[in-house]
């Protein structure tokens, strides 16, 4: 009889399940998403460089005396400044250290020589150790060096891709804050971004930190400086000396963070747990408003049924029998709404995969869990209108009208 209810009520009934609908698809959405940002950055770690150091602003990491990262605050990250020249020399002055590289943004689109531009293109200002501290092959041509960067680029394959097609660009032109350069390279494919950097690097333009410079009248915005030891063994070592020299930069304020290659996933999987844990908090808002409209509409279902109530127990049904009939009602439509939210994920992460590089990874436990809360929701709320039909006399019943 509950399903037959539901048929009967079709448009109704959806409209009920629309809260669980959100809510379970929200869920899995969020989840699948995380779990592909998750397998990202694994698979990102695993292609940097293991001794790659990165130092950022802000104080992310909280670490024990022996320097171990014990908490992470991704929110003091935000809102912060950047770090500075002086931050770059004080590092690549060190005779410890191997490469360098600043990862400096410049405002302003890059455009080829017949006006064409690419809307995503972000120009970066680095050194010439970039691809020796990624490890980074360059497809066709090669990287700027000392004195050969002044009117030299070298660009992403998504940005050669983009203005230039299938053309090999070596030597055309590039405008870059009204000042010509010459496309000197194209980078290979990059399978990840430095240390899970925001910035997908395809579709960047890299030209010399010195050039970004003397083009500018500010001082370029570094948002991460890459560095490598001449000594792996060694490393340690290095990061508490650089600390101890970014400290006297910044007025003992420690405003910034340096990160070895293998805490960063640390920091990235701490990041993506807070963002989900929002979302899911909302997901979750949005169940309890689902559960609450199945009870209106249970009530509403148990006013308007009062005389097929009380004709079943005017033929013998029980009170229990009343019960269980709105409580599987009540039930299956949250069940069904689950499903239909599993479904709607299910295609949300389809169009994800389709329209970005990420691919969402749906988890059976997370299906499992958030159809089973469904099920669990369907009781919770289905169990007062259930009781209120259950308890209705039969004689009073069936002279309602």
């Amino acid at each position: 009889m509950a399903v037959s209810s539901i048929r009967n009520n079709k448009t109704r009934s959806l409209l009920t399940m629309v809260g669980i609908i959100i809510g379970v698809s929200s869920v899995i959405m969020t989840v699948s998403v995380s779990e592909g940002l998750r397998r990202h950055i694994v698979e990102a770690n695993q292609a940097n460089n293991p001794d790659l150091v990165s130092v950022r602003p802000g104080s992310l990491a909280r670490r024990d005396d022996d320097g171990n990262i014990t908490d992470i605050n991704y929110l003091a990250s935000l809102g912060v400044g950047s770090l500075s020249e002086k931050d770059y020399q004080s590092i690549k002055n060190s005779e410890q250290v191997k490469a360098v590289s600043p990862l400096s943004t410049l405002s302003g689109l890059p455009y080829d020589y017949d006006g064409s531009t690419y809307e995503e293109a972000q120009v970066i200002a680095v050194s010439e150790d970039l691809p020796e501290l990624l490890g980074q092959a360059v497809a066709y041509g090669s990287f700027f060096s000392n004195g050969s960067g002044k009117n030299s680029v070298v660009i992403g394959k998504r940005v050669a891709e983009e203005l230039y097609g299938e053309n090999v660009p070596l030597g055309k032109l590039i405008n870059i804050r009204n000042n010509d350069f010459v496309v000197g390279g194209v980078f290979d494919e990059f399978k990840t971004n430095p240390l899970s950097s925001v910035t997908d690097l395809n579709k960047a333009v890299f030209i010399s930190y010195d050039t970004a410079r003397s083009i500018t009248d500010i001082e370029p915005f570094i948002y991460q400086i890459l560095f490598l030891s001449n000594d792996p063994a060694q490393v340690d070592g290095l990061i508490d000396d650089i600390q101890i020299s970014l400290l006297a930069n910044h007025g003992n304020q420690e405003d910034f963070t340096i990160l070895k290659s293998s805490e960063v996933d640390l920091v990235a999987r701490s990041t993506i747990g807070v963002a989900t844990s929002f979302v899911v908090v909302v997901a979750g808002i949005a169940l309890l408003v689902g559960g609450i409209g199945i009870m209106n509409i249970m009530f509403v279902s148990v006013t308007e049924r009062t005389r097929e109530i009380g004709v079943r127990k005017s033929l013998g049904a029980t009170n229990h029998e009343i019960y269980s009939q709105f409580m599987v009602e009540a039930t299956l439509l949250s069940v069904l709404g689950g499903i239909f939210g599993v479904v709607v994920a299910m295609s949300g992460n389809v169009v994800i995969s389709i329209l970005t590089d990420l691919v969402p990874v749906i988890t059976w436990r997370a299906v499992g869990v958030t159809v089973g809360v469904s099920a669990g929701i369907g009781i919770v709320f289905g169990t007062v209108p259930a009781i209120k039909a259950a308890r209705k006399d039969p004689i009073e019943s069936l002279r309602y009208e």
